[in-house]
């Protein structure tokens, strides 16, 4: 008899053992893939783990507690002061922010390997040395934020290249050279920040060639040369190129950046006449062209821009006259700054219909006529009329300033301004600080009323055609720092009271008839 043989059957049915094999090699190269990349991600958090004690490495041991958290032993960096880590795998480092917490020291170039990091901000530190070349190699950056630091040297080449960069602040540091065209070339830059360090040159001619870019802050530098053409800038919302040495014209294609709110360029050398396609920006708010050597008329378009809240023109050489109809035109208008130019005409009676106005300074110009009634205009605190050719008429206009109850400073000094002061002076807000009538041709007595203006710190009346005595509610007021009555007719004698203005720094009573002694304890003569 044959030998029996058993067969030992398959636990798993013939038509699915292929399947049943995929599935136990898909399990085992699944499982080495987890493997393999948890210890992907593993490297990648350590990397960044060893990029931070690294940047902690170059702050001054004096200001290391602040990073206290921040130890060599400690694997739960993402709990570390300041920083911020994704919330999916792989962990990274996404947000490093250390503001206001007195750091110093210098940036390290290993912060390149915080290759995920989106926003780094140390604004308002105590850093010194140079931007690292290695900061434009974060790929993921959108936000550099290095304001208000001791950063020195150039700005390095390598952040017009940074890919994601939306944000660029550096103001408030000592760096110097020139803005990098790199910079300017950059497609991704909403907001480019440099304003006060030591940079020079000109502004890169591309600078103003990006449909993403809204804000421009380069005041209080030492840039030089022309302002770039205004092309790809419907995005433009603020343009502040302040406290430069730029020079030439405003280029007529600024007009190109319809959105824009604020256009300042005070304090540079720019020449020629303002281009009439500036007011042709529907939005505009702040225009500040003071302190330039523009000429010519201003257009009128400017005048027509309702949404002005402030509009200064001043220490410039424009002429013509302020329109009659300046106070319809430009209703929402706060600040109204046109001094130091060659204005003539009259002080239009439309100004009382600015509510909003808060300064109007039309000083050092060729105005003539009689001051218009402005105690409409309830905002009102600085009112500067000086160095013209304004006539007081019957001190109307006086009358209606006690209505001004915000009024610090009324400044009305060098016109031709007769006649006696009224007692109404007395009734001027009592926050009044300074008070100047000097250079004109007031006659009469001081009014003792000038002695309610409590918070009087100057009060100007000299080179007039006063008289009698200084009224004693004047040596009152004790917050006088200068107090000029030169040239007048004054007579009288100086009270001994006058050493008990102990705030004054500057007394002017010459060239009167006053008689007694100024006490040795009082400052000035």
């Amino acid at each position: 008899m044959a030998p029996q043989v058993f067969r030992t059957q398959s636990l798993v049915p013939p038509l699915h053992h292929e399947l049943f094999l995929l599935y136990t090699i898909l399990i085992f190269l699944s499982s080495n893939t987890i493997v393999f990349t948890s210890a992907q991600a593993s490297n990648r958090s350590e990397s960044d783990r060893q990029a931070l004690l690294c940047f902690k490495s170059g702050i001054s041991k004096g200001s290391a507690r602040v990073l206290g958290s921040w130890r060599n032993d400690s694997l739960n960096f993402c709990g570390w002061r300041g920083v911020t880590c994704s919330t999916t795998l792989p962990i990274r480092v996404v947000s490093l922010q250390l503001r206001s917490t007195l750091l110093t020291g210098t940036l390290c170039s290993c912060m390149a390997a915080l290759n995920s990091l989106v926003q780094l901000d140390l604004w308002n530190n105590k850093l010194s040395g140079s931007v690292p070349e290695e900061i434009g190699e974060l790929r993921s950056l959108q936000t550099l934020m290095l304001a208000g630091n001791r950063l020195s040297g150039n700005i390095p080449l390598s952040l017009g290249t940074a890919a994601s960069l939306r944000s660029v602040n550096l103001a408030n540091n000592s760096l110097s050279g020139a803005i990098p065209d790199s910079l300017a070339n950059s497609s991704s830059l909403s907001e480019i920040i440099l304003s006060r360090n030591n940079l020079s040159g000109g502004i890169p001619a591309n600078l103003f060639n990006s449909s993403k870019l809204a804000a421009v802050d380069l005041r209080s530098n030492a840039l030089s040369g022309a302002i770039p053409h205004f092309q790809k800038t419907s995005a433009l919302q603020f343009l502040d190129l302040t406290g430069n040495s730029l020079s030439g014209t405003i280029p007529a294609s600024l007009g190109n950046a319809s959105s824009l709110r604020s256009l300042l360029l005070a304090q540079n050398k720019l020449a020629g006449s303002i281009p009439e396609t500036i007011g042709q920006i529907p939005n505009l708010k702040r225009v500040d062209l003071s302190n330039n050597m523009f000429s010519g008329y201003v257009p009128a378009t400017l005048y027509n821009v309702s949404s002005l809240t402030f509009f200064s023109l001043g220490s410039n050489k424009f002429t013509g006259q302020l329109p009659y109809d300046i106070g319809h035109s430009l209703p929402n208008l706060e600040t109204l700054a046109m001094g130091l130019n060659k204005f003539r005409g009259s002080v239009p009676d439309s100004l009382t219909n600015m509510s909003k106005l808060q300064v109007l300074d039309i000083s050092s110009n060729l105005l003539t006529g009689v001051v218009p009634s402005l105690g409409s205009l309830a905002n009102l605190s600085q009112l500067l009329l000086g160095d013209n050719k304004l006539e007081a008429d019957d001190w109307a206009f006086l009358t209606s300033l006690t209505n001004c109850t915000q009024l610090l400073i009324l400044s009305m000094d060098g016109n031709i301004l007769n006649g006696s002061l009224p007692k109404a002076v007395g009734k001027l807000s009592t926050k009044l600080q300074r008070l100047s009538f000097g250079r004109n041709q007031i006659s009469g007595n001081i009014p003792a009323e000038i002695g309610k203006l409590v918070s009087l710190a100057l009060l100007d009346m000299g080179r007039n055609m006063l008289s009698g005595p200084i009224p004693l509610t004047v040596w009152n007021l004790s917050n006088l720092v200068v107090l000029k009555l030169s040239m007048n007719r004054l007579s009288g004698q100086i009270p001994s009271t006058v050493g008990n203005l102990v705030q004054l720094s500057q007394l002017h009573l010459d060239d009167n008839e006053l008689s007694g002694n100024i006490p040795a304890n009082t400052m000035g003569s």
